[in-house]
C-alpha cells in the first residue's frame, strides 16, 4: 500500500475522532506529501507542481490557520487543473 495511502487514511481517522485537530492534521498531512515528492526528487524523479502545491499549502495553513478553506479550496483547484491538463506543469 503506498506511503500516500496510509497517511490519508490516517489524517482521516484523527479527523473523525479529533475534528478540532482539522487544521494541523490537514497541514501535516499537505507538508508530509510535499516531503515525500522532495525525497523521490533525491532519487531521480522530477519535482511536480503538486508537490509545491502541497508543501505551501501546508505552511500557510500552519501558519494561518483561519484560512484553511481557501487554502485547501485554492489547492484543489490548481492540482484538478494540473491532473485535467488545463495548466501545463513547467
Amino acid at each position: 500500500m503506498p506511503i500516500q495511502a496510509i497517511l490519508a487514511m490516517l489524517a482521516g481517522i484523527v479527523i473523525l475522532l479529533a475534528p478540532r485537530l482539522l487544521n494541523y492534521t490537514i497541514a501535516i498531512y499537505l507538508l508530509a506529501v510535499g516531503v515525500m515528492g522532495l525525497l523521490f526528487a533525491r532519487y531521480g524523479h522530477t519535482v511536480s507542481p503538486q508537490v509545491v502545491i502541497s508543501l505551501v499549502a501546508g505552511l500557510l495553513i500552519l501558519i494561518k490557520p483561519a484560512i484553511l478553506n481557501y487554502v485547501v479550496g485554492l489547492y484543489l483547484l490548481l492540482f484538478g487543473l494540473l491532473e485535467a491538463g488545463i495548466i501545463r506543469p513547467w
